[in-house]
């Protein structure tokens, strides 16, 4: 018989379910996937965002370069708002632009640059005549070297520096391509000296502050020193490292040690690196962030031909199923729900991916990683042996006591096959951990002792219908309670069973 009759009422301390939603009421659908999607909001979806929670969304991203701050400030109040309606957890994640590298205006608006034509670059707007480009920004004559070569147009055009000058660089078009007016410039091979965050990106981290969104998303970053003053300057968000450029690659060992998690941009990190290599570098990148104990999402054009079509690709489906195969915590969506025909669609179809994938056999046949050494502690030991015991006597779930979400973040690591129910009285830590795979975070009260936490926990599980009596579950908590970094006792239970720690 259940020790606390009125377990509904207090399972979760800020969210009320006055007015929610049958869904809400009974709990967040076991159907949602163990690799959590990020879905842009945008026109197509600011009216829809609970229709995009119950598709399967556990973070929004926002852009902060549409629309005013009053605006972003309601978008998020309305993500707030949708997720607690179904007492789900969604993390809010913005991106910083970091510097614009743009080239300046042609004659005409766009030009063909043939193979093997020279041409000569020069700091301006334009417009550009017959064998010259501009352009827009500065400081990027000191870092290019004759032989470096120079991407136009996000990519389209590829030259390669023949002579540097103090005031332009004179080079020949190794790839041809058509250029057009205020398109994107990249330098793989040079070390260009740039302000990040720009004076814009300090605006927005501002707003992202005072509206305490959950994830950072840090473009064109390449050392640990800029995460570290994007971090100084809105506290308690998630740094998320944008590996997008030759420069980040060359040093993520050096962000991962100082970043939350990694997104994998392969939009910008396709121009910079050969296009056959992509599929390759999203692996070891990923792989690379699981070792280190970081979270990541893989990104860009997933389910692009969604835009516009209800279905996507075969080719499409192989992408997002080989991101979950890969082990990325979350796959996102850019434009398919931002600005999409068939939002909801994209999302649901996402969904419906990556769960015939985690239910596979050759899912659960991935490797896991080994205890990681530079992480030698209680918390670390015990996410490892929750995992195990789970492991060994099947048990679907492990139910962890969280005040800072970093118990959860080592068990999501070991991609349990049980689902890791994360338990935390802090909404703040409850939507950093909403990106995390293999973990449905929820709001709960702590109790005066570990034995009545447990007990509430039991009880919280059975009346969401995500357990029933007799189910055996592994508990994660710390002793004493309510205290950071305590994580030290592992306990296995059966539901409706007295509960005795000593």
């Amino acid at each position: 018989m259940p020790r606390y009759a009125s377990v509904a009422r207090r399972m979760t301390p800020t969210t009320s379910t006055t007015g929610s939603t049958k869904a809400a009421r009974t709990g967040e659908s076991t159907a949602r996937a163990h690799t959590k999607i990020v879905a842009t909001i945008g026109p197509a979806t600011e009216e829809r965002l609970g229709e995009l929670i119950e598709a399967g969304m556990s973070v929004a991203r926002l852009n902060l370069s549409h629309g005013s701050a009053d605006d972003f400030l309601r978008r998020v109040q309305k993500i707030r708002r949708e997720a607690e309606l179904r007492q789900v957890a969604v993390g809010i994640l913005i991106d910083i632009q970091g510097p614009k590298m743009r080239m300046g205006k042609f004659e005409g608006g766009a030009r063909r640059l043939d193979k093997g034509s020279v041409q000569t670059i020069f700091e301006g707007k334009g417009p550009a005549k017959v064998g010259e480009v501009y352009f827009d920004f500065a400081g990027w004559r000191e870092g290019v070297e004759p032989g470096h070569r120079i991407l136009l147009a996000d990519g389209q055009c590829e030259m390669v520096a023949d002579e540097v000058h103090s005031d332009r660089i004179v080079g020949h078009v190794t790839r041809a391509g058509v250029v057009n007016d205020r398109k994107g410039v990249h330098f793989p091979d040079s070390n260009v000296r740039y302000e990040l965050p720009t004076d814009e990106d300090r605006a927005n981290l501002e707003l992202a502050r005072q509206a305490q969104v959950d994830m950072i998303g840090i473009s064109f970053v390449a050392r640990a020193a800029e995460i570290r003053t994007v971090r100084a300057l809105c506290p308690g968000a998630l740094m998320v490292s944008k590996i997008e450029r030759q420069l980040a690659l060359d040093n993520l060992d050096e962000l991962l040690a100082e970043t939350d998690g990694v997104m994998v941009a392969r939009g910008d990190l396709g121009v910079e690196a050969e296009l056959e290599q992509l599929p390759l570098i999203q692996k070891s990148i990923i792989q690379a962030s699981i070792r280190a104990g970081r979270f990541t999402i893989t990104a860009t054009e997933m389910l692009e031909s969604m835009i516009g079509s209800s279905r996507p690709t075969r080719a499409e489906v192989a992408d997002v199923a080989n991101a979950v195969l890969d082990g990325t915590d979350a796959v996102m969506l850019s434009a398919e729900t931002a600005v999409g025909q068939y939002p909801i669609e994209a999302v649901a179809t996402m969904t419906k991916i990556a769960r015939a994938v985690e239910t596979s056999q050759r899912y659960r046949d991935i490797p896991r990683p080994a205890f990681r050494a530079a992480e030698a502690t209680f918390s670390n030991a015990t996410a490892l042996a929750a995992v195990q015991a789970a492991e060994a006597l099947k048990i679907r779930q492990i139910v962890v006591f969280t005040e800072t979400g970093n118990t959860v973040r080592l068990i999501s690591r070991y991609r349990p096959t049980a689902e890791v129910i994360a338990l935390t009285p802090h909404p703040a830590t409850l939507q950093h951990m909403s990106v995390l795979a293999h973990v449905r975070p929820m709001l709960f009260r702590r109790e005066r002792s570990l034995e009545d936490m447990l007990y509430m926990a039991s009880e919280m599980l059975v009346v969401r219908g995500l357990a029933q009596y007799g189910d055996s579950i592994v508990f994660v908590a710390g002793v004493p309670a309510a205290m950071k970094s305590t994580t030290n006792v592992m306990k296995l239970h059966k539901i409706g069973e007295e509960v005795r720690m000593h």
